[in-house]
């Protein structure tokens, strides 16, 4: 039995057997060659350290009893399992292929060194097993549950701005508006179809409702602040503002995403907000933070109700119309923008002077050129 010989020739050479796996699924597993290195890697190490720690305290014989008094569960499997659902071409036989390539690394390597027995084989088979399968099951499940949110809740959505089109050129047909009249409210139907979609857009990045990867590099996001904003203001019927009380924005950044959130927030200002009414996008900070926000007139939200719309796919019951509002996935992306650069989305608002939503964002809050896939339970 060299079971602990095993784990300390693991340990020792841990970054290696990395590696060697990592290429080998690069070239194997379609989604690992599309996805970065340091978001393949994510959970592996938690993988790594429970099976080194198994092979090196394991005392007993080599029999099913013995076995069977082993916690043979990785930490963290199914959150490489729910990792996976977020990230583009993955599906459920890449995710439990890329544990089988590991332990063929394993074992390979172990009977190169001349140290594999079959104690350790076993424990490394019982390892991958677990661990695929509860990875798997997270990765099916984190499906399953967006793929239901968004069957009921987009054909909800997406039916009454249609509808209204629909109505609206049935009212220009008969000649009881002027076209102009009828041409404002398409516009308008339109533009709320759009942001639906780009809703529904966004869940290719978010695909399980449980994370999206991040991208950091050295930047000015004050550039995409105010293209967010330029663009807005050419879209959009209310006219939208860039104030800035800082000389630049620079430091280390997912720019794309940020860009994405402010663009959120001026949709949801526009949606929510009193027509027509002003929206300001400003940005302010100091040497370590900067701070965005977006305010609008009008769609007061409750202090007992300004925590929850940062929900994934959060939507509020409105007593007045009996309908259900859907703040969509976009909150919820902003929220995972500002805790991917260690800080904080919140929103304040008040009936007299409208709704205002805030994004703090550390300016070195990652290292620079690299990447992770950021989860929020």
């Amino acid at each position: 039995m060299k079971t602990k010989e095993c784990s300390a020739y693991i340990k020792a050479n841990k970054e290696a057997i990395f590696s060697e796996w990592e290429k080998i699924a690069n070239q194997e597993v379609a989604a690992a060659s599309k996805t970065p290195d340091l978001v393949v890697r994510n959970y592996l190490p938690f993988f790594m350290d429970n099976l080194i720690h198994t092979l090196q305290e394991y005392q007993g014989a080599q029999d099913e009893q013995e076995f069977a008094g082993i916690n043979f569960d990785a930490k963290y499997s199914h959150e490489h399992g729910r990792a996976r659902a977020t990230i583009s071409h993955y599906d459920l036989r890449q995710v439990i292929h890329e544990y089988s390539l590991l332990r063929q690394v394993l074992r390979n390597r172990l009977l190169k060194n001349n140290i594999l027995c079959f104690t350790s084989l076993e424990i490394i088979d019982r390892f991958v097993e677990n661990s695929s399968m509860e990875a798997g099951q997270y990765f099916v499940d984190s499906i399953q549950e967006v793929q239901d949110k968004l069957t009921g809740i987009i054909a909800h959505d997406l039916r009454n701005p249609i509808s209204v089109s629909l109505s609206y050129l049935e009212v220009g047909e008969l000649g009881l508006l002027p076209p102009e009249g009828v041409f404002a409210a398409l516009k308008r139907s339109l533009n709320r179809t759009l942001i639906l979609i780009q809703d529904l857009l966004d869940t290719a990045q978010v695909k399980a409702g449980s994370g999206m990867t991040f991208r950091f590099e050295r930047t000015d996001i004050m550039k995409q602040v105010c293209a967010a904003a330029r663009d807005a203001d050419d879209i959009y019927d209310n006219p939208i503002a860039f104030d800035a009380t800082i000389d630049n924005a620079s430091g280390i950044f997912d720019h794309t995403a940020i860009q994405r959130a402010v663009e959120n927030l001026i949709s949801n200002a526009i949606k929510y907000g009193k027509v027509k009414a002003p929206i300001t996008v400003a940005m302010q900070g100091d040497k370590n933070k900067v701070l965005l926000s977006v305010h609008n007139e009008g769609s007061f939200i409750e202090k007992g109700k300004q925590e929850s719309i940062f929900n994934y796919l959060s939507r509020d019951d409105n007593k007045t119309n009996n309908q259900k509002v859907g703040w969509g996935l976009g909150l919820f992306l902003v929220k995972m923008v500002a805790k991917a650069h260690k800080g904080k989305a919140w929103v304040e608002s008040d009936k007299e002077t409208g709704t205002t939503f805030y994004i703090e964002l550390d300016r070195y809050s990652q290292d620079e050129n690299t990447s992770f896939s950021q989860v929020i339970a």
